[in-house]
C-alpha cells in the first residue's frame, strides 16, 4: 500500500478495505458530527458497509476518478481524505474529508490537506483543486483558509444535510 508522510505520526496511505474496522470505529464515535454535515454519516450502518464503500473507492482510483486516501495516526485508519470528481481534460478536482472527533483541533486535518494539495498538484498534475464547505460548518471553512483556499463564492442551496438544504461556500486554490 502506497503511503505519504504528514507528520512524525501522520500518513496517508491509499484506501484500503483491510481499514474498514478502524473507520468504523471513528464513524460511531463521530456519528453525529458527521451525520450534521454529511449524509454518509448516517449511511454508514457497519463494518460491511464501510469495507463496501472502501472497495468503491479502490474501483474509482483505477478509474482515475478518485484518489482517496485514509488518514493514518499511530498506525490506526482514524479519518479520510479524498480528490474526487477528477477532471482530467480541466485538470481540476474537488477535496472532501473528516476525521475522527477524539483526533480534531490539534491541526491534523490541516497538515493532511497541505500534503493532499502536493499530490494533486506535484503526483496527479492538476491545476485547480477546489474545496466545498457548508457556511456553517466553522471548522472546514478554518481549515481551508488555513491552507491557503480563496473563497470564490457562496452557493446557495447547495448541499441537503442534517434534514435540510444549506449554503456552501466554494473555495479554490490554483497552483
Amino acid at each position: 500500500m502506497k503511503e505519504w508522510s504528514v507528520q512524525e505520526n501522520v500518513k496517508l496511505r491509499l484506501v484500503d478495505p483491510s481499514d474498514a474496522e478502524n473507520l468504523y470505529e471513528q464513524i460511531e464515535k463521530t456519528r453525529l458530527q458527521l451525520a450534521k454535515f454529511m449524509p454518509w454519516g448516517d449511511a454508514t450502518r457497519s463494518v460491511e458497509d464501510e469495507r463496501e464503500f472502501l472497495r468503491y473507492c479502490q474501483k474509482r482510483i483505477e478509474d482515475q476518478k478518485l484518489w482517496n486516501a485514509s488518514i493514518i495516526i499511530d498506525g490506526k485508519a482514524v479519518g479520510m481524505i479524498d480528490l474526487h470528481n477528477i477532471d482530467r481534460d480541466n485538470q481540476h478536482a474537488e477535496v472532501g474529508y473528516w476525521l475522527g472527533g477524539d483526533y480534531q483541533g490539534n491541526g491534523v486535518m490541516t497538515a493532511c490537506l497541505k500534503k493532499l494539495l502536493s499530490i494533486g498538484f506535484d503526483e496527479l498534475g492538476l491545476h485547480k483543486i477546489k474545496l466545498l464547505a457548508e457556511h456553517v460548518n466553522v471548522a472546514s471553512n478554518a481549515v481551508a483558509k488555513k491552507v491557503g483556499f480563496v473563497l470564490e463564492g457562496q452557493l446557495k442551496d447547495e448541499i441537503y444535510s442534517d434534514g435540510k438544504f444549506h449554503n456552501a461556500d466554494l473555495y479554490a486554490i490554483v497552483e
